[in-house]
């Protein structure tokens, strides 16, 4: 099967690539460093013709709406354009929870995925599969990361169930690989957990910060199990604590 990865430098794309390809997949890597612009569209015909499937595992670090708006519905549009020219399947990575107003309005990514997959499903007629995976453990070092000054930190209360992301993209591969593969696939972690407890087991781990307190932020969707799939399609083995332990 031939697959062209688009965001295939990123945190997911770049894992998920190597998998594919370990999996016998003919990977197209298409980024910037390759000459595609998602955004623009350039160069982006040019990397998927011949693809069986064209996957859209493209990211933004923004907390503006409307650049997430923008950029999002973007390379969706831009990705079906030339997917149908080229006469290739979908496979998008999105969030789950993130199309739900409760939940992502007052979070600009979110809203951002919920633009992508409203244009997916208006330009491919639901042809597209998405992918819509929990948070991953590593979001709450990124949160970390951002939000400690000295000795404090800080991490959003965000109720999830969240993964590995090597885990999620190891059934995404699945996904990619099924020729029957269906329009939705919700892939969890293991167990329940607040993020800012993730944090928190993270500071401990490495010594700093030393002190970690959860805050609320992004409304009360994100605290009051909003992000957390019922029941889930796919739910991952690597356990926070086996995440923490090999990091």
């Amino acid at each position: 099967m031939r697959v062209t990865v688009v965001g295939a430098s990123g945190e997911f794309g770049s894992v998920l690539s190597e998998i594919l390809q370990r999996r016998g997949a003919q990977v197209t890597r298409a980024h910037r460093v390759t000459g595609v612009d998602a955004v623009t569209g350039s160069g982006l015909a040019q990397a998927c013709e011949g693809a069986d499937v064209v996957v859209d595992a493209t990211s933004l670090l923004s907390r503006s709406a409307d650049e997430s708006v923008r950029f999002f519905g973007a390379v969706a549009r831009n990705i079906s354009i030339a997917a149908e020219a080229a006469g290739a399947a979908v496979v998008f990575l999105s969030i789950y929870g993130a199309s739900d107003p409760v939940v992502n309005r007052k979070m600009g990514h979110y809203r951002g995925k919920a633009e992508q997959e409203t244009v997916y499903a208006e330009t491919l007629g639901g042809t597209a599969t998405a992918v819509l995976s929990t948070q991953w453990y590593s979001l709450a070092q990124k949160f970390l990361s951002m939000l400690t000054f000295g000795p404090i930190g800080a991490a959003p209360r965000m109720l999830s169930r969240p993964a590995a992301v090597e885990d999620v993209a190891e059934v995404f591969a699945d996904v990619v690989l099924d020729t029957a593969r269906p329009a939705r696939v919700t892939v969890a972690g293991p167990a329940v957990m607040d993020l800012a407890d993730a944090a928190k087991a993270i500071a401990a781990q490495k010594g700093s910060p030393r002190f970690v307190f959860g805050v609320n932020y992004g409304g009360p969707g994100l605290r009051s199990g909003g992000l957390v799939p019922d029941h889930p399609d796919a739910i991952t083995e690597t356990t926070f604590d086996q995440w923490l332990a090999r990091r």
